[in-house]
C-alpha cells in the first residue's frame, strides 16, 4: 500500500513545487509591475540605471531614444518656473530659431558648463533627432581660456538667436524666460544639473 501511494505524493510534491513556482514569478511579475508603475511620470516610463541615472525611452519616428538623466522628475518638481512657455522658444513649430548658444559664467565651473550644458544641448542639438538646432557653447563675459568662445548674454538674444544662460544665484533653483533668453538659476554646480535636467524635461515634454 505504502508502494502505491509513493507515485501520488511525488505528483503532489511536484504539484506543490510547480505551484510555488508560478506563485513566485506571478509576485515578482506584480512586483516589477508595480515598479514601473510608481516611476511612470505623466505617461513617461522611466528606469533606474547604473550610477544612479534615470533613463527613458523617446520614439522618434521609428527610432526609439533611451535617454537618460541624473534626476527623475519627481526630485525636480521644487524648481521654480515662472514661465512655462520658455521652452516655446525652441520647439519645432518655432521656425525662425537659427542657433542655440548655451552661455555660461566662466568661472562656474566644469560641471556646470560641461555637464549642465551637455543636458540640455542633447536635446536642443541633433544627438537623439529632436529639436536639431544648432547649439554652441558660450561666455557670459571675457576670460582668459584658450579656446575662444562667443560672449553672449540674454541682451543678445534675438527671434534667431536664442540664448540659454545659466546663471548662479544663492536664493533660489528657477527657470525664467526673458523674450528670446531662458535663463536658469542655480544655487550650486549639483543643482545646476537639476535645473538643466529639469529644463530638458520642459522641452521633451515631460514636466510643464
Amino acid at each position: 500500500m505504502t508502494t502505491e501511494a509513493s507515485p501520488w505524493k511525488a505528483f503532489v510534491a511536484i504539484g506543490i513545487l510547480a505551484l510555488l513556482l508560478v506563485s513566485a514569478a506571478v509576485y515578482q511579475s506584480w512586483k516589477n509591475q508595480r515598479v514601473i508603475a510608481q516611476n511612470r511620470y505623466n505617461g513617461f516610463d522611466f528606469a533606474e540605471a547604473q550610477g544612479g541615472l534615470w533613463v527613458t525611452r523617446i520614439q522618434v519616428g521609428s527610432q526609439p531614444y533611451d535617454i537618460p538623466f541624473y534626476h527623475h522628475p519627481r526630485e525636480l518638481e521644487g524648481i521654480v518656473v515662472r514661465d512655462h512657455d520658455a521652452d516655446d522658444l525652441l520647439t519645432r513649430a518655432n521656425r525662425t530659431v537659427r542657433q542655440v548658444y548655451l552661455s555660461v559664467d566662466p568661472d562656474a565651473g566644469a560641471k556646470v558648463a560641461a555637464i549642465a550644458g551637455v543636458e540640455i544641448a542633447r536635446i536642443a542639438g541633433s544627438k537623439y533627432d529632436l529639436l536639431n538646432l544648432p547649439t554652441t557653447g558660450a561666455l557670459t563675459r571675457p576670460a582668459n581660456v584658450t579656446v575662444e568662445y562667443p560672449i553672449l548674454t540674454c541682451e543678445d538674444a534675438t527671434n534667431e538667436t536664442v540664448v540659454i544662460q545659466l546663471a548662479p544665484d544663492p536664493t533660489a533653483n528657477a527657470i525664467v524666460r526673458n523674450g528670446n533668453c531662458v535663463i536658469l538659476f542655480y544655487r550650486n554646480a549639483d543643482d545646476a544639473i537639476r535645473v538643466a535636467d529639469r529644463y530638458a524635461y520642459m522641452l521633451l515634454g515631460i514636466m510643464p
